[in-house]
């Protein structure tokens, strides 16, 4: 039931939505470098953005690294001879090693022989330098990665041509290590994103069909929490974290596809936008901007991508979710594993609405005036999702998610 209707949750989270900002102008910018990458490992350090091998019109693998210079507005080539295998649909993340050496590490892309490379690779970010290598007990290509307290998460992906996995992995630059930690809600490829110390992985692919899922791993817990379903699959998107949005670009499918998701209150929004159709692309945001370069249009180098884009992002978002006249409406606990919660209400609240994954009422309340929490129980409602839903007395409204277990 929560797979089948969450989608209408994000409905009436998006409720009221209707005159914010729907459409986004992106700007063009110089061409990549070796006729376009697709499938490209990416991250940004500070003012520098990396991609490391992807496809290209030429060969379908890749070793070389480029550095993007937001400042200068410049490619470069990266550290030369770094030994690198040639790969694609890898991940790539920051982290320091125990010399205290600051390194990208490079894993989990897909080779030419069809497996996964085995091992970690690293470049030193100070010297442009190939780093150490490092063992990866269990590489895994087209995976989420995502980086917390200088810890590294690999996030599913595919073993084999056929094979996809659930698991999800930690490795501590520090010392060396891998750990196994809860496993993801089903077996995909997927992407990662790190926002406020959790791991969310929205949608992927699992060999047969594209996943519309969104579920979020804490780290303090060792769990995932299943979110709800999106209204639409995908995968195959770029994505780039903006405070507590996740940006999406591209999709496998729906290659126009723009969407931004808020962690905080499950809200999705979508937008129509100039930038040309694209999958496995590249996204960053940087100082209220979105980049995005690169990706393919379909299944043969033929198709990479050259060009790179930005959009001024930095009012789109934010007017909504962090102005500090803002109403704010909380839950704890959430989930609720007896039904039973407590909110926090926004000042000056009229009306409490409680709706099921339906988009039924099935509780109503008017806080006395000056109230700021309210008791909400569930135990007579079943298992799933539920929005909660609050007008103040100056016309605003606020919603946020509260999952029953």
């Amino acid at each position: 039931m929560i797979n089948r209707y969450a989608f209408l949750l994000l409905a009436l989270l998006s409720a009221g939505t209707a005159h914010a900002q729907t459409s986004l102008t992106f700007t063009a910018l110089g061409s990549l470098p070796d006729g376009g990458r697709y499938g490209m490992a990416y991250l940004q350090d500070q003012s520098t953005l990396y991609m490391v091998g992807g496809g290209s019109p030429l060969f379908a693998f890749n070793a070389t690294v480029y550095r993007y210079d937001i400042s200068a507005g410049t490619w470069t080539t990266g550290p030369t001879g770094t030994g690198l295998t040639p790969q694609r649909f890898g991940s790539a993340a920051l982290g320091t090693s125990a010399s205290g050496s600051r390194l990208v590490y490079v894993f989990n892309g897909a080779t030419a022989s069809g497996g996964p490379v085995p091992g970690l690779q690293t470049l030193d970010v100070s010297t442009g330098n190939s780093g150490p290598g490092f063992a990866n007990p269990m590489p895994a290509s087209t995976a989420g990665v995502a980086t917390i307290n200088g810890l590294i998460y690999a996030i599913g992906g595919q073993l084999t041509n056929t094979t996809y996995t659930d698991a999800l992995r930690r490795y501590s630059p520090a010392t060396d290590t891998w750990t196994t930690l809860a496993p993801l809600p089903e077996a995909k490829s997927t992407v990662g994103v790190a926002v406020n110390g959790k791991i969310y992985a929205i949608g992927g692919y699992n060999g047969v069909v594209n996943s519309a899922r969104v579920d979020a791993y804490d780290p303090a817990t060792n769990t995932w929490q299943a979110l709800g379903t999106l209204p639409t699959t995908v995968s195959s998107q770029a994505v780039a974290v903006q405070g507590e949005w996740i940006w999406m670009v591209g999709d496998f499918n729906v290659q126009n596809y723009l969407a931004a998701y808020n962690t905080r209150t499950g809200q999705l929004r979508t937008f129509t936008s100039n930038l040309p159709p694209r999958r496995n692309a590249a996204a960053a945001f940087v100082n209220g901007q979105l980049y995005v370069w690169g990706g393919n249009t379909a299944s043969s180098n033929a198709s990479t991508l050259a060009d790179m884009w930005v959009a001024n992002v930095s009012a789109v978002l934010t007017a909504r979710t962090q102005t500090g006249d803002a109403p704010n409406l909380r839950a704890y606990p959430n989930p609720s594993a007896n039904g039973l919660t407590s909110l926090e209400l926004p000042t000056g609240t009229r009306t409490v609405e409680v709706f099921d994954a339906l988009g039924r009422v099935v509780l109503s309340a008017m806080p006395a005036a000056g109230a700021t929490s309210l008791p909400l129980d569930l135990r007579a409602q079943p298992v799933g999702l539920y929005v909660v839903r609050v007008h103040t007395a100056d016309g605003r409204g606020v919603s946020c998610r509260v999952v029953r277990e």
